[in-house]
């Protein structure tokens, strides 16, 4: 199995996050339940991973950032397990983590447009998991809920491409001073750790 870890936290050394602090125990959990799984890393936000942004430049010349486009989709698509940790920002996704679905949502590469619409060109096969921190509560706190915008946008990006399914899983109201923070945090740990052993067990 080839497994994709991407980490959009912009401070993705820092172990005292905790979007870090999940996907560093996924890791661990993954290689304790599927010890033959090949693990591709991709933080986002690390000098050394490039990421184009669309330019005007190359928006009229595509052929200027393909080489890298090709490589990124390559990537995505030989992943049998995708796994996102994302830290919740001004109610959406980051930008690095927007820049970089802006190189694999390509139009006759991983979609194409038909007389009856758009199709996706990924078989369905993939399973993706979205691990979203936030410091509120968007899921129960009414002031939030409909802010909640990040993981529909997520699930139309991915049902655009072909997959159908993405299991979401929160670590939310981590900033909020009544909760104890590392409780949530461990109780999401507990919920990779079952998801991962799902996988395995599949």
């Amino acid at each position: 199995m080839n497994i994709l870890i991407i980490n959009a936290h912009p401070d993705y050394t820092n172990a005292l996050r905790g979007t870090n602090q999940l996907a560093d125990y996924t890791e661990k959990q993954i290689k304790q339940h599927l010890p033959a799984a090949h693990i591709e890393h991709l933080p986002l936000y690390a000098p050394e991973v490039t990421i184009p942004e669309i330019t005007a430049e190359n928006l009229n010349d595509p052929s200027l950032i393909d080489a890298q486009q090709n490589k990124l989709i390559a990537q995505w698509k030989r992943a049998d397990l995708i796994m996102i940790f994302m830290p919740l920002h001004n109610f959406n996704i980051v930008s690095r983590l927007k820049d970089y679905i802006d190189n694999i949502l390509i139009a006759n590469k991983t979609f194409k447009y038909t007389a009856d619409g758009s199709v996706g060109l990924l078989d369905g096969k993939q399973k993706v998991a979205y691990i979203q921190t936030s410091g509120s509560d968007y899921e129960h706190d009414i002031r939030y809920v409909n802010a909640d915008i990040a993981p529909h946008y997520m699930r139309t990006i991915l049902n655009f491409m072909g997959i159908a399914k993405m299991e979401l899983i929160r670590a939310e109201g981590l900033d909020l001073i009544e909760n104890d923070k590392q409780a949530i945090l461990e109780d999401t740990k507990q919920t990779l750790a079952t998801y991962i052993q799902n996988v395995a067990n599949a």
